[in-house]
């Protein structure tokens, strides 16, 4: 049988294209968050830069640009995000500049690519958001949905009070409602009276395979003197000196192991 080799050219060029595609998506999201090490999986990055990725569910709209708040109120001495890659664009929703009649405003912004999840145990979304809130009215979400159809909201900036902003970059572990093998589906949702603005950028999908899970750091197990830890990272891969309560960790041991430890 004679092979066309035009046909297993294009085919070499398409999967040489794909793999820099991979691992472009790999190095960006390691710069993005200082992810040298081979803790995790980067299954999904994505910085914001292409709006005909994302679609617009609620009636206040998000803008994916490089626009900064522009309301007249307040949120315009907002500025922009402090991100990664602000400079190739971010979502942005200014409630400020779109205020309702009724005082109630509803905005949600869908990635419109599903994303297989696929090789390990444990899955993670990562991400920078800025929000400025007015009231106690104001809520933003992460909602992620899987393959059963049940969303789930996580609410971000919960502790922000009323007249406050705040930059800074969230880790939402999905590891308790989704598995190996499932789509999932990510959308960022917001509730307000008349809020202020929020900003979010440089998503990623992470995953890793720790093998243990303990309830607090005194039950660490011991190794006889010979298994040592050699670091500790938070779940967006970067290297911490301290734990602190309520919050996940994966520990490295000199044989090369890793276990996720939750402090309580």
């Amino acid at each position: 049988m004679k092979i066309n080799e035009n046909n297993s050219t294009k085919i070499i060029l398409v999967l040489t294209a794909l793999l820099f595609v991979c691992l472009a998506t790999t190095k960006r999201a390691s710069a993005q968050f200082g992810l040298n090490n081979t803790l995790f999986d980067v299954q999904y990055n994505n910085q914001f830069d292409d709006s005909t990725q994302w679609l617009n569910l609620g009636y206040t709209l998000f803008e994916v640009d490089t626009t900064a708040p522009y309301g007249s109120f307040v949120s315009n001495y907002m500025g922009a995000i402090n991100s990664f890659s602000a400079s190739n664009g971010f979502a942005m929703l200014d409630l400020d500049a779109q205020p309702d009649p009724s005082f109630v405003q509803y905005g949600e912004l869908a990635l419109l690519e599903t994303i297989t999840l696929t090789g390990h145990d444990n899955y993670g979304i990562g991400f920078q958001s800025y929000y400025g809130a007015y009231d106690g009215a104001d809520s933003v979400f992460v909602k992620v949905t899987n393959n059963n159809g049940t969303d789930t909201l996580i609410r971000l900036h919960a502790d922000l009070p009323a007249g406050n902003i705040e930059d800074s970059i969230h880790y939402v572990d999905l590891s308790s409602f989704v598995q190996s093998g499932d789509e999932i589906a990510i959308n960022f949702v917001s509730y307000s009276s008349w809020g202020l603005a929020w900003m979010i950028d440089d998503l990623v999908v992470l995953a890793w395979n720790p093998t243990v899970v303990i309830s607090g750091i005194e039950d660490l197990p011991t190794f006889n003197g010979v298994r040592e830890v050699t670091a500790i990272y938070n779940l967006l891969g970067q290297p911490v000196r301290t734990m602190e309560s309520n919050q996940v960790y994966i520990k490295v041991y000199n044989d090369g192991t890793k276990e996720k430890v939750s402090v309580r």
